[in-house]
């Protein structure tokens, strides 16, 4: 880090009251989000999804689960990346905060520029929760989500 970029960063963290340690020692997180279509349309398995199926089975009833995409972000406290979804929706996710062993997510679905869902989440490091999504093509999107910090 070059001292411009520390002074700026000392500055900024002196004007919102933080301190140094924690914005020197804030981490990263990494967060993958597995969109998932599930539906009843027929008997099928994803084997992308090997890892996932028995969990996806025990608390959704579907038949069929397919692997839409993957994402992988690195994200720092508050800094907000963006999953496209199918029908032009947008999935965005937020580190909020850790407290603890447990990640505070800030999820927002927006289609076209109007907001249509939102929470929050929590999540043990390296933990997974699938949240159900909107209506597609006669199924529902699941979205798996993962972090490690």
């Amino acid at each position: 880090m070059n001292l411009r970029k520390l002074v700026t960063l000392l500055l900024s963290v002196m004007l919102t009251g933080g301190s140094a340690t924690e914005v020197l020692s804030a981490p990263k997180m990494d967060i993958v989000v597995k969109t998932v279509l599930a539906s009843q349309e027929e008997k099928f398995a994803d084997p992308r999804l090997s890892d996932l199926i028995r969990e996806l089975e025990s608390v959704f009833k579907y038949s069929s689960y397919r692997l839409l995409s993957q994402d992988r972000m690195n994200l720092s406290m508050k800094e907000t990346g963006a999953v496209s979804i199918p029908e032009d929706r947008i999935l965005k996710i937020t580190p909020v905060g850790i407290k603890g062993n447990r990640a505070e997510l800030q999820l927002v679905i927006f289609k076209k520029d109007r907001q249509i869902f939102q929470t929050v989440i929590q999540l043990l490091n390296a933990g997974t929760i699938t949240v159900g999504g909107p209506e597609y093509k006669g199924g529902y999107l699941l979205f798996n989500i993962f972090n490690s910090f």
